[in-house]
């Protein structure tokens, strides 16, 4: 398996307002439209619509559809997917938030995953995400060497999953990670700081960084793993689901 970029995010905020999608699809044409799509659709595992514009975008924008659970309508608005094919391959989607037949709100989410480029500079990719849907928690990470491992290509960390939509877990620390809503309280901004990590506050939330550069996680690993368990001391006993770093030779 190559490396590859995962970016995942979700969010309480409402997103099927077309400001949202245009301000999206606005982020995708940057960096000279290496990640721009080719093709969008409301099934991210069936594509048949070319992307031509973000003008089309907006039909396929917060559409609402209706479903019958035990005799009841309900309507919801359909997901927003889109690929690219060509180099940089990428793929994603977008789900609304939602409410389930409880009344429970389930939050929305951001899925998306790319080849490796040194032309995109994917924390503030990352960042913007951040600035327009406000998460409830994010995570942007590199996934080289050690940690792609194919025996776990689908835990939750490899894929970008939090598990459950209604109480998410944290599984590890990616490179980037936003903590928003009720994460927010376990960041200690000011000794997180003080221990040389970079750190944000944005909207609702703090952006945190594991070093400075993404490319660390590939170029200098036992560094980027050194580093990720200090950050895990300054949260809270058992806050994330991987406790231990991948087991690495030396140090650099």
């Amino acid at each position: 398996m190559k490396p590859y970029i995962q970016i995942s995010l979700t969010t309480k905020i409402d997103t099927f307002d077309w400001k949202f999608g245009e301000a999206f699809i606005a982020s995708l044409h940057e960096w000279n439209g290496l990640i721009l799509p080719e093709q969008i659709s409301h099934n991210a595992d069936k594509f048949l619509d070319s992307f031509v514009g973000a003008d089309e975008c907006k039909d396929y924008w917060g559409v609402e559809g209706e479903i019958r659970v035990n005799g009841s309508t309900s309507r919801f608005h359909e997901d927003f997917a889109w690929r690219r094919k060509k180099t940089i391959k990428s793929t994603g989607y977008i789900r609304h938030k939602t409410q389930n037949i409880r009344a429970q709100v389930v939050p929305g989410s951001l899925n998306f995953r790319s080849a490796c480029s040194e032309k995109v500079d994917w924390y503030l990719l990352f960042k913007k995400w951040c600035e327009l849907f406000s998460p409830q928690l994010g995570c942007l990470h590199k996934f080289a060497g050690l940690e792609l491992d194919t025996r776990n290509k689908n835990d939750s960390f490899q894929i970008g999953s939090f598990n459950a939509a209604l109480k998410p877990d944290v599984p590890n620390i990616g490179w980037a990670m936003f903590y928003g809503d009720e994460f927010e309280e376990a960041v200690d901004a000011d000794r997180i700081a003080a221990a040389g990590f970079p750190v944000e506050k944005i909207n609702n939330g703090y952006l945190v960084r594991v070093t400075e550069n993404i490319q660390d996680v590939l170029d200098n690993f036992p560094l980027f793993s050194r580093r990720r368990a200090e950050l895990k001391t300054l949260f809270r006993k058992d806050f994330f689901l991987i406790q231990h770093e991948p087991l690495v030779l030396a140090s650099r």
